[in-house]
């Protein structure tokens, strides 16, 4: 494997692994979450609820774009958003403002797990079993590394840290990324006088807002049965209203 694409390697690795880290760091921080925003643990459950939604749905809506806008543009647009969702979190005045940073956040590195294999499919040729299988590491290892990794931050300095740490990881994608991520081609498809209707037709809109309140609906009637234990059709469907 020669040196650019090993760069390469190193991109998508830093970029991937941001998605199931930070889905499984802010879990030791849900005690403190909790006596910052005097909140139940239901309440801030969705901190970590909110991120597997939007990480579900734009998984797969990503991936569509990538095959209008190119692979390369939507991986450093990713590292953009990651950025300054991270620098914003800690600042949040309120728990859903918190939440709102902590889904475009969940967007943001879906965008990179989205692509992330595609690129490396694409442009590493040689031996590129064992390239994918790298990737492969950078993901489990993120995620098994997650839970250690926020507690360490949280003894040492507190919730915000979570959020900060992503900073340096972003930075050294982006700059591997734009160095050795070739240029995309326009797609066909894309015409720059399409409409807003034909564009929401592009991505199947109507099918990714169904998928939302679907995932949305069964949480919170899961969620909301949590402390009778009884879980029904009825409680599913109103949320365990009445």
């Amino acid at each position: 494997m020669n040196v650019r694409n090993k760069g390469l390697m190193l991109a998508v690795g830093l970029g991937i692994m941001l998605n199931p880290l930070n889905s499984s760091m802010i879990s030791v921080a849900i005690s403190r979450l909790q006596q910052v925003y005097q909140l139940n643990f239901t309440a801030v459950s969705w901190i970590i609820l909110s991120f597997y939604i939007a990480s579900a749905v734009a998984q797969p809506v990503m991936g569509k774009c990538s095959d209008l806008f190119g692979r390369r543009k939507i991986f450093l647009m990713g590292l953009v958003i990651v950025f300054v969702s991270s620098m914003l979190a800690p600042w949040s005045p309120s728990f859903s403002w918190l939440i709102v940073f902590r889904i475009v956040q969940s967007i943001g590195t879906s965008m990179m797990v989205a692509v992330g294999m595609a690129i490396v499919r694409m442009n590493v040729t040689e031996k590129q079993a064992s390239a994918l299988s790298t990737l492969a590491i950078f993901l489990s290892g993120a995620a098994a590394v997650g839970p250690f990794v926020g507690g360490v931050l949280i003894h040492w300095w507190d919730w915000q840290s979570i959020f900060f740490v992503n900073i340096p990881f972003v930075m050294a994608s982006f700059w591997f990324a734009w160095k050795t991520i070739p240029k995309d081609e326009q797609s066909p498809s894309i015409s720059g006088h399409m409409s807003i209707r034909q564009w929401l037709a592009l991505i199947d809109a109507p099918g990714i807002l169904m998928f939302t309140v679907a995932l949305v609906t069964l949480l919170i009637g899961l969620l909301s049965v949590s402390s009778t234990g009884d879980i029904s059709t009825w409680h599913l469907l109103t949320g365990g209203s009445g």
